[in-house]
């Protein structure tokens, strides 16, 4: 094929139409299985012109909901194959014309890794996923379970083949989605926020990974709000905002720029930030009012999680929690709020006084990662107002969306959001909720710099308010701007096991 591994959208727009995308069995090995997901007609991107040629690295950035996401998913096809909506321009990878391309042909050109790994799974082991593309296209087993095993080695997760994906943290599955785009080896790789539930190792993994798919003539477009390790490894640099590039920059060019431009456009951090530093005993002495975790164990199977004989999170106060993709931040949180119980023996008490797993679930409210999970209305200000009081319930959500840059989307369908909207939209419906206890799993994860310090903000009216408040991140930017303190999760690694 002539080009191969070339992308080029020359004066492309295209805007959504409210038609029912395909379903599943249309499309069955793609990428994508969240199918039914609604968007707002007419939102899209306009005039967008890029070149991108083989072997190298273009970064898409810019505030969330900018169209970057959108930009993805007219060089994998999605859009308007999957996604229907009405298109003008020309957009080429490898030479094949991307919006007459059957998608049972797009993954011979691309692969992607979606913000949420779990839409683009379609089996239910590790092992089994990392097979399901070369199998697809036809690979003899011989070739399969030697390209499985040299991915997963290149990628770090040979430890991981074997697992059940349901028993996976969201960084885990986040580094089996890649290692899926590595098995698939195809000329160009479309990531689409891949670090938002990253440790801040496996980012440094990801951004060797990349260097040396680079350097292998591999062409590279990643979406990212997380921009400090890319700092060496990016070509050209395309500021989206309003579904249109505004700005572009080389590499070069982007990361020398200085604190109150990259502040301007609303931008993270460009060099990596402090990583927290643990300061809190976690078996130090319970306040009165504070939750009180005693001999916390949970297992998956054979597989113990969690070992935990103290923990204490003090009321009045965030408490960051960090540690490993697979630690059992998760699992611990979903304990918390009582939506598992922990083995036979282990109590957690809030005030001195034990709960049970329905007084937690009364007490408690957790934002999942998979945010998709947690929403039920069929407007925003619908779902900020579910299960609140009447009026006062509506005016409350009303600001909880202006304060959390959702205002503009409050009749629109939940699920017509960006990424990083949903978890805002979740956000604000923990925070429109009476409850004592809160704890929210990397919150952040497709977020922009000024929705982070919103975030941050509300988090700490939360506890200055009394409540008990709990932070799941990898995120050295929002810890730093709301943590009163840090508590380090170990995984807890048995015989002839390593971590992951």
């Amino acid at each position: 094929m002539t080009g191969t591994g070339r992308i080029t959208l020359d004066g492309v727009s295209f805007s959504y139409r409210a038609d029912r995308a395909a379903g599943a069995d249309e499309v069955f090995g793609v990428v994508e299985t969240d199918t039914t997901t609604p968007v707002e007609p007419g939102r899209g991107v306009s005039d967008i012109t890029l070149s991108c040629p083989p072997g190298s690295l273009t970064v898409l950035c810019g505030p969330s909901g900018s169209g970057k996401s959108t930009v993805l998913r007219l060089i994998n096809g999605l859009a308007p194959n999957f996604h229907p909506g009405d298109i003008s321009g020309t957009v080429r990878v490898s030479g094949a014309d991307m919006p007459t391309t059957p998608l049972s042909e797009v993954g011979g050109l691309s692969a992607t890794v979606f913000q949420n790994p779990r839409t683009q799974f379609f089996t239910s082991t590790v092992t089994t996923e990392l097979a399901f593309t070369p199998e697809n296209f036809g690979a003899a087993p011989p070739e399969i379970r030697a390209r499985v095993t040299e991915a997963a080695e290149r990628c770090g997760i040979s430890g991981l083949l074997g697992r059940k994906l349901s028993t996976l943290s969201g960084g885990q599955l986040q580094r089996v989605a890649c290692t899926c785009a590595v098995v698939a080896g195809v000329p160009v790789l479309l990531l689409d926020e891949a670090t938002s539930n990253l440790s801040p190792t496996a980012v440094d993994e990801l951004a060797t990974l990349l260097a040396e798919l680079k350097s292998e003539g591999t062409t590279i477009i990643t979406a990212e709000h997380r921009l400090h390790h890319l700092r060496d490894l990016a070509d050209t640099v395309h500021y989206l905002r309003d579904g249109r590039i505004e700005r572009s920059f080389t590499g070069r060019e982007f990361f020398t720029l200085d604190d109150d431009t990259r502040r301007r456009l609303g931008l993270r951090s460009l060099t990596r930030p402090v990583a927290p530093v643990p300061t809190a005993d976690p078996g130090a002495p319970a306040d009165t009012d504070g939750l009180e975790l005693r001999d916390i164990r949970f297992s998956y199977g054979s597989r113990t999680v969690l070992d935990i004989p103290h923990m204490v999170f003090p009321a009045g106060t965030v408490t960051g929690l960090t540690g490993p993709n697979g630690a059992g931040k998760t699992t611990l949180a979903r304990l918390i709020c009582g939506l598992g119980n922990p083995a036979g023996g282990g109590r957690v008490s809030l005030a001195g006084r034990p709960l049970s797993a329905r007084d937690r679930a009364a007490n408690g409210y957790i934002v999942m990662q998979d945010t998709g999970r947690q929403l039920f209305a069929d407007t925003v200000i619908g779902e900020v107002t579910l299960g609140t009081d009447g009026d006062h319930g509506g005016e409350h959500a009303a600001e909880l969306l202006a304060a959390l840059g959702l205002a503009d989307t409050a009749t629109r369908h939940p699920l017509s959001l960006s990424g990083g909207q949903r978890q805002r939209l979740v956000i604000a419906t923990a925070l429109a909720q009476n409850k004592r206890i809160y704890v929210f799993d990397e919150p952040t994860s497709g977020v922009d710099l000024a929705h982070l310090d919103a975030i941050a903000a509300k988090l700490r009216e939360l506890a200055e308010g009394g409540a008990v408040v709990i932070v799941i991140s990898h995120d050295a930017e929002l810890i730093s701007a709301c943590c009163d303190r840090v508590i380090e999760l170990t995984p807890h690694l048995t015989e002839n096991e390593s971590e992951e």
